[in-house]
This record gives structure tokens, sequence and C-alpha cells, in this order.
């Protein structure tokens, strides 16, 4: 071996065409072969920003083509609401950005009560909470 003992890392790269070049059983079993030849930390650059860009796609050319809050309940809120289940919490997403800590730093700021803050009385603190 070249690096005993050594952790490896794999950049399972989005710019390689994985189903060009292998099959659906070899890419379901690639990363536990890797794990197995000492590759610890495999990651796929840029996956978050793949993710994303093609889902915002999808919602975009879904919306535009008519009925656009249909396809955001559907494509959007419908499917995070039922995240929840798993963990996901951005349904919440003031909550996620720090909104109530910022409520909390106006507060004390403002002698223990404001008129400014995000969450109180807003939709989110009704609906979501």
């Amino acid at each position: 071996a070249a690096c005993p003992g050594k952790l490896l890392s794999y950049n399972c790269s989005p710019s390689f065409n994985w189903k060009k070049n292998l099959d659906d059983a070899t890419i379901a079993k690639f990363q536990d072969e890797l794990s197995a030849m000492g590759y610890k930390y495999q990651f796929i650059t840029l996956a978050g920003i793949h993710v994303n860009w093609y889902n915002t796609f999808q919602f975009a050319h879904n919306y535009a083509r008519g009925e656009g809050m249909k396809h955001y309940v559907e494509m959007v809120q419908e499917p995070e609401f039922a995240a929840r289940e798993q963990g996901y919490t951005f349904v919440s997403h003031q909550q996620e950005v720090g909104a109530g800590y910022f409520d909390d730093v106006t507060t004390v700021i403002q002698g223990g009560s404001s008129s400014v803050k995000a969450l109180t009385g807003s939709t989110e603190e009704e609906q979501f909470h």
C-alpha cells in the first residue's frame, strides 16, 4: 500500500458520467468497496448545488407553465412537511436562520419588549410551530 495506516479520501465527482461508465449494481456498491480499500472520507463535490439547481429548475419550469402555487405546494411545501418525520426542520425557515435569536437580542436591547420582532405574531409562529 502506498499510504499504510492513513485514512484516504475520494471525490465521487459529479463531472464523471456514472451511468455511462458503470452499471447500477456497480454504482450501488461503489462506496462500500472504496471504504474496504481505506477510503473512509467520501464526498461529492458540489452535490448540494447540483441538487439545488436541478430542483429549482424543475420547480420554475412547472411554476411557469401555469397553476404556479399548486406546484410550490406539491413540489416543495408538502414534501417538506412529510420530511419532518425524518428530522427535516427547514419548514420553519425563520427558525433556521436564527430569527428567534435576533428577536431575543432585540428584546434585551429594547429593555424587555420590542414591536419589531420577526417571529412574534408572524404567520410562521401561528402555522408551523
